[in-house]
């Protein structure tokens, strides 16, 4: 069966579910600011997402600590299961464990995490999870195919080829993750706050964009 085919079919019924359940977070605010990071696969985001948390606690005018969360909320609901037509079948006719439950607790707690605020939180359609928000910064890092896999060959050590075709993979999955869930496209560049080219502004150049934004755009205690 064509897995783009099989999203497809689904896509409705997954689409109306989630506009059901996204009404309560419409307008609502969060005790301080948050910032979601969406990334292409190799530009470097969980990289900068420590390294952004690392330079907002260093500059921090008030003590508070900043965590990062990344895609382990629910550790067995890897992205690459929303391209799996077998199990997005199964899920419909209680074959499979529900999929869209597992989906939905992720995004109940990122938003839990968003609205107390001072969380960076990498991946999983943060930013479409937190939209109505408020004080949230969302990111995308983005950069050519070639440079996103000589990154990652250089991070883990294998050929470039490889790494290309893993970053095609991954780029795919999350799509049709994002697409299926969402109803979104996450290249939208009208979702994010900032898209960063890290090919063309390194990563600590980068954190430090993020950071100064954040510091001015601070809602008042």
């Amino acid at each position: 069966m064509n897995t783009l085919l099989s999203v497809e079919r689904v896509d409705p019924y997954l689409n109306s579910e989630w506009h059901g359940s996204r009404a309560p977070w419409i307008n609502q605010d969060s005790a301080g600011p948050f910032i979601t990071i969406s990334r292409e696969a190799g530009s470097g985001g969980a990289s900068f997402g420590s390294m952004l948390a690392r330079k907002l606690n260093a500059e921090s005018p008030d003590g508070v600590i900043w965590r990062v969360y990344e895609g382990n909320l629910i550790a067995k609901m890897p992205e690459q299961r929303v391209s799996e037509p077998g199990a997005l079948i199964g899920e419909l006719v209680g074959l499979h464990p529900n999929l869209w439950e597992l989906v939905q607790k992720t995004n109940q707690t990122m938003r839990h995490l968003a609205a107390h605020g001072h969380v960076i939180l990498v991946g999983r359609g943060a930013n479409f999870a937190t939209a109505g928000l408020t004080h949230g910064t969302h990111v995308r890092l983005i950069a050519p195919p070639e440079h996103r896999a000589r990154y990652l060959s250089a991070r883990y050590n294998v050929p470039e080829k490889e790494a290309l075709a893993f970053n095609a993979k991954c780029e795919a999955a999350r799509k049709s993750y994002v697409k299926a869930y969402f109803g979104a496209k996450v290249s939208d560049p009208g979702a994010y706050s900032l898209v960063i080219n890290t090919a063309s502004i390194p990563l600590p150049d980068a954190a430090r964009m993020v950071a100064a934004r954040i510091y001015q755009t601070r809602p008042a205690e």
